[in-house]
């Protein structure tokens, strides 16, 4: 049976909608899923604009390519207009599977090193939860606009968690279409995606010129090669995805895998076991997520 209809497909947190893993009922019927072979995965980031925003964005622009996989982002909205922390990310994606019946589908929570907004003793406790939950992160040190950067220009500089150089930088690049405003007030000048800052982040290659998304990936990855730690490698993580897609494809039907020590589950980013986040300046983990979703991967880096 091809792997798009299978009913259902669950390892690593990870399950096609349809019939219920053991013999309980249903939760809801079948029909009321829509199509079965999409791939549903949870994501929830701090930020109440930007993030969400960017995932809608993945969604439209990549969530039903011909010839692959597709997928859906469930976009977890944050209730609080300013925001939310590490920890309260995790809790987010975790309750909006559970309300929907969808604890097995897979989950992601993004968030940021902020270090003007002390968290060196709750993004390792966020980040221990989520690897008890099943919750891949993906976190961004200075900010999650580090990630939108990169989809313009490599960014090398070390900012101790603060992320106003990495804005000016945002604002000030000739092809960021739109985003010169960005941050500096509410409606359009805020910090939104849509218009003209979307479609310069969703762009396709021109001539010669990659796609951004392409150069964020690229840009990210060497970012993990040049960590200050000294032995990470975004090969260790190439490595794990695509273990973890095979170990998917031999599951059966049980598809479950066993659980991951916490220490493994920080090396899913390809850095080291025992490099500490707080300290991997500058950083995204974003790229991750999109490699996971095989986006901006067909070269080799």
């Amino acid at each position: 049976m091809s792997r798009g209809n299978r009913d259902q497909e669950q390892a690593g947190g990870r399950r096609r909608r349809g019939r219920p893993t053991g013999g309980g009922q249903l939760r809801r019927t079948v029909d009321s899923y829509g199509d079965q072979s999409v791939r549903v995965i949870y994501v929830a980031g701090e930020g109440a604009r930007t993030e969400p925003e960017y995932f809608r964005l993945i969604n439209k622009t990549f969530g039903d390519r011909p010839g692959r996989e597709k997928f859906h982002l469930k976009v977890c909205e944050p209730s609080n207009p300013n925001g939310l922390r590490p920890e309260a990310v995790v809790d987010l994606v975790l309750s909006e599977a559970e309300k929907k019946g969808d604890q097995d589908c897979e989950k992601w929570a993004f968030f940021d090193r902020d270090a003007e907004d002390n968290r060196d003793t709750e993004i390792p406790r966020a980040m221990r939860k989520a690897s008890e939950n099943g919750v891949h992160v993906a976190l961004s040190h200075p900010s999650f606009e580090i990630w939108l950067l990169l989809h313009f220009r490599p960014f090398t500089s070390q900012e101790n968690g603060r992320d106003a150089e990495v804005i000016k930088q945002l604002r000030n690049h000739p092809k960021a279409d739109g985003f010169k405003e960005y941050d500096k007030a509410s409606g359009d000048r805020g910090k939104g995606l849509g218009g003209g800052r979307g479609e310069a982040l969703m762009r396709e290659a021109r001539g010669r010129e990659q796609a951004p998304i392409r150069n964020a990936v690229r840009n990210a990855r060497k970012l993990v090669t040049s960590c200050p730690h000294g032995d990470c490698s975004p090969k260790r993580a190439d490595d794990l995805l695509a273990a973890s897609k095979a170990a998917r494809a031999d599951a059966g039907s049980s598809g479950e895998t066993a659980p991951e020590s916490y220490e493994t589950w920080r090396t899913r980013t390809g850095h080291a076991a025992d490099c500490d986040p707080l300290k991997r300046d500058p950083s995204s983990d974003v790229w991750r997520f999109l490699a996971d979703l095989e986006i901006a991967t067909e070269d080799s880096y």
